[in-house]
């Protein structure tokens, strides 16, 4: 198992690919910090990670809270005795022309998207630093390396994210601490309920592979970041579009 002995956080893991991910890191070996809004799915997810053999930490917390972000942390190292991966994972999505944005949807994205990033990674590092090993992991979107009509926020955020990666990966490296990015196109994930079946048709049309995305498939890729196997990898943004973006 690739990640035996080792305990993660990942956030927005009570659905989609953040649970998909939390399934997978617990097949591999490791306890999972189980984070959401709604206390029934978060119950749900740490009871199918329980079923698989690990430990598992059920958290609601908002991720855009600083505080409440932290106390996440700390819980999760207080269950485990260490909290060596970091899955940021959470995010919201609006699909709304810019000229009807509003103020709160600019700022909803921002917080939870990219400060969400930043609050993460700031509550675990120095954890991750004293014990000179750690993996921060930031799920993005393919909306940060490419504009989109209609998502003016987050591809703010996306992009803002991937900025922050690289640089914390610049300024980690040395402690032992790798930082890395997955940006997945459109999958299948209740976040395809915003789209009409047409839409969805006019997407599929557009992805050289011809289908949406698996969450199992963006979870495979955090493995790998999350592993030794990815120990000289750092700074990096994997693009999961099935070919949409090359």
């Amino acid at each position: 198992m690739r990640l035996a002995g080792k305990s993660a956080l990942i956030t927005g893991s009570s659905s989609g690919i953040g649970r998909a991910t939390a399934l997978h890191f617990a097949r591999e070996g490791a306890d999972i910090v189980v984070n959401g809004r709604n206390e029934q799915r978060i119950a749900a997810v740490v009871a199918e990670v329980e079923k698989l053999g690990r430990r598992a930490l059920g958290v609601r917390a908002d991720v855009g809270s600083f505080a409440e972000t932290g106390a996440m942390v700390r819980r999760a190292i207080d269950a485990f005795g260490h909290l060596d991966i970091v899955v940021s994972n959470a995010g919201v999505f609006h699909h709304t022309a810019f000229t009807r944005m509003t103020e709160a949807e600019w700022d909803e994205v921002l917080t939870v998207d990219l400060k969400g990033a930043f609050n993460c990674a700031r509550a675990a590092i120095d954890h991750m630093v004293a014990r000179r090993w750690g993996r921060i992991i930031c799920v993005t979107a393919i909306s940060g390396l490419h504009g989109l009509p209609n998502m003016a926020h987050i591809c703010a955020a996306k992009t803002g994210v991937h900025g922050f990666v690289r640089a914390l990966a610049a300024e980690f490296a040395s402690a032992g601490i790798t930082v890395n990015a997955v940006a997945p196109g459109l999958v299948e994930t209740p976040i395809l309920a915003n789209f009409s079946e047409e839409d969805l048709a006019r997407f599929r049309r557009g992805v050289p592979l011809g289908r949406i995305g698996k969450p199992e498939e963006i979870a495979e890729a955090c493995v790998y970041f999350a592993s030794e196997e990815a120990a000289y990898t750092t700074g990096n943004v994997l693009n999961l579009s099935g070919g949409t973006l090359t």
